[in-house]
């Protein structure tokens, strides 16, 4: 009887940034309402909503901790001041540069949440302060490179001769851009199946040897390696539904299985530490389970097939480093030896 070693090791890989977005350098724009407080504390002109815009970048120098720089012009606005028994009046625009640590933390695969607090250097007619800032957002991953941001950002007591306590507000609605986002992407694992073909025990030597039909003579010894590069983004982004990409090597092993009903398969699904525990549990299940449905739908048995998930708790490489956690969002699939 012919014994056959098969070891099929993929890596699928997905794209998590969530979600996400980290380790890398940013940039956005935005757009949004501004509002002041205590403008208004005299008789007077008063405009103290205006609609703003505003720039910013930074940098994630772990997985959770970052630093930003943004620009906002917070919006035209008029005021009015009392000092002394003078009334001012300011009819200027707002801006403010600020500079932010920032801590993110994963809501979801597809959602990171961010708080970031610091200095700002604000300009306001002929006032100009540096003022404490404060800010909270969260971003909605669309792809590797693109989210969706929505933010709140506070500026405290701007003040000088006249204008007194006041602070601002700018709840904006934006765009990031993260560089270098491909290489989430960038360690994609080769789909290796290997079959290895032994010739029969020999049988005891006879003293003559007898000349067989070429037919009945045992095989010689044949290894047979196939080696296929994976395909990147086999799962659609942030989910657990399979890319079409991936079909071409579920497919190769698929047909292994249904060639040897009496192969089995073990699936087990992997994710980065991005996000919780529970959730990444249920992501690399709900993985794992996409790859034995599909399986079964090219004709495996469902009998054939052992699909688990291991979240977080089984990492090949560092969760700091966008290239790490991509190696360890994967979907590991052995086929043991078995015999035919």
């Amino acid at each position: 009887m012919k014994r056959s070693s098969l070891l099929v090791a993929v890596a699928l890989t997905t794209v998590g940034f969530s979600s996400s977005l980290l380790a890398e350098v940013y940039v956005g724009g935005k757009l949004g309402l501004g509002l002041l407080d205590d403008a208004c504390s005299a008789s007077g002109p008063c405009d103290d909503d205006a609609f703003g815009y505003g720039a910013y970048g930074g940098y994630h120098f772990t997985e959770r901790w970052g630093l930003e720089l943004g620009f906002d012009s917070i919006g035209e606005f008029e005021s009015s001041h009392s000092y002394n028994g003078t009334t001012k009046y300011v009819d200027s625009r707002l801006t403010a540069l600020s500079l932010a640590p920032r801590y993110t933390f994963s809501a979801t695969d597809t959602i990171d949440i961010f708080l970031k607090a610091g200095a700002a250097y604000m300009d306001y007619s002929s006032a100009n302060d540096t003022v404490f800032t404060a800010g909270l957002g969260s971003e909605l991953s669309f792809s590797d490179n693109l989210a969706l941001r929505l933010e709140y950002q506070y500026f405290d007591d701007i003040d000088d001769s006249y204008i007194y306590d006041l602070s601002s507000h700018f709840i904006s609605l934006g765009l990031t851009y993260t560089f270098g986002s491909a290489s989430k992407a960038a360690a994609p694992a080769a789909v290796v199946a290997e079959e290895v073909i032994q010739e029969p025990e020999p049988e005891k030597q006879m003293a003559e040897p007898i000349e067989e039909p070429m037919e009945n003579k045992p095989m010689e010894p044949v290894v047979k390696q196939d080696k296929a590069q994976s395909h990147q983004n086999l799962f659609k982004n942030n989910g657990s539904e399979l890319a079409p990409e991936s079909h071409a090597e579920l497919d190769s092993i698929a047909a292994i299985l249904v060639e040897h009903p009496q192969a089995n398969v073990n699936i087990v699904g992997h994710t980065d530490s991005s996000g919780s525990e529970a959730y990444n549990q249920k992501i690399s299940e709900d993985r794992a389970n996409a790859v034995s449905d599909y399986l079964q739908e090219k004709g495996v048995k469902e009998s054939q097939i052992n699909a688990s998930g291991e979240g977080e708790s089984n990492p090949i490489a560092t969760n700091k480093t966008a290239e790490g956690r991509s190696a360890n969002r994967r979907v590991d699939i052995d086929i043991p030896n078995f015999e035919y």
